[in-house]
């Protein structure tokens, strides 16, 4: 596959209580970082080389971008606000290459874990959120 430029990348949230949002317009930054725990079972009896099993999987899905008072008002601050307050699952749909036939394709359900406003007197207003883990694995496709 081809090298692609980062403004392709489409990031989709569907909150449990709404309509899917497309972030992709206001974010600056996304970033997916799926990791596993690989428990260590090494014993005396090993020579030379640690022994893991394989582990539980997690996923962290991180994004920034402006706070647009257009887009928060029916859109992804105001979903995801509520989403953090209720404590539900949002699904997200997260295409780092775009929507182009082949590309990789990322689909989870996770909780958002935190909410942050960023403001200062010389820059726009920040608006980022982490998706954690919630309910199910990361699902890695091809669109």
């Amino acid at each position: 596959m081809p090298q692609v430029f980062g403004t392709n990348s489409v990031l989709h949230l569907l909150p449990a209580t709404g309509a899917s949002v497309d972030l992709t317009s206001d974010l600056t930054s996304i970033t997916l970082r799926w990791d596993r725990a690989n428990p260590d079972t090494t014993t005396f009896g090993t020579t030379n080389t640690v022994k893991r099993i394989a582990g539980l999987r997690d996923y962290v899905l991180d994004f920034a971008g402006i706070f647009n008072t257009g887009v928060s008002a029916s859109g992804f601050s105001s979903a995801l606000a509520c989403a953090m307050g209720a404590s539900e699952n949002t699904l997200f749909k997260f295409a780092p290459a775009g929507c182009v036939a082949g590309c990789p394709f990322y689909t989870g359900c996770g909780m958002v874990g935190n909410m942050t406003i960023t403001t200062t007197p010389t820059a726009m207003v920040g608006l980022s959120f982490t998706l954690q883990a919630g309910a199910g694995s990361l699902s890695a496709s091809t669109v």
